[in-house]
C-alpha cells in the first residue's frame, strides 16, 4: 500500500473553522453562547446565568471574541456581546440533539449488554 507523504497544504477556511471549533468546545463557552442566544447582553447579565467569576467570564468572552464567534460593542460604560452569526444557535441545537441521540443509543446498548450478561 502506498501512502501520500507530501505536505498537506493549509486551507484558510478549515484553519478558521478549526479555530472557531476550538473556541466553542468548552462547556462554559457553550453555555455562554446559549445564554446570549439571539440577544445582546453585557457581562453582568451573562454572568447572572452562570456560576463563574467575573475574571473567568471575561477570559471566556475574550476567547470567543478572538475566535470570531462573538462581537462586542461598547455603549457608555457597558460592553454588549452578541453572536456574529445567530445561525450558530441552530447548528449547536442540531449538535445537542445528535449527541443526545448517540448517548441514548449508547446507554441502551450498555443496558442491553448488561441484561445479556
Amino acid at each position: 500500500m502506498r501512502y501520500n507523504t507530501g505536505m498537506i497544504t493549509k486551507d484558510p477556511f478549515y484553519e478558521q473553522y478549526a479555530s472557531m471549533c476550538k473556541a466553542i468546545v468548552n462547556p462554559i463557552r457553550l453555555k455562554i453562547i446559549e445564554t446570549i442566544g439571539e440577544k445582546r447582553m453585557n457581562a453582568s447579565d451573562i454572568q447572572a446565568g452562570l456560576n463563574i467569576s467575573k475574571s473567568n467570564l471575561s477570559n471566556h468572552l475574550n476567547a470567543l471574541f478572538q475566535a470570531g464567534v462573538l462581537e462586542r460593542v461598547k455603549e457608555g460604560s457597558f460592553i454588549y456581546y452578541s453572536l456574529v452569526e445567530p445561525d450558530l444557535l441552530a447548528a449547536l441545537a442540531k449538535m445537542r440533539s445528535a449527541i443526545g441521540s448517540i448517548a441514548s443509543k449508547k446507554h441502551k446498548t450498555m443496558m442491553d449488554s448488561d441484561i445479556v450478561s
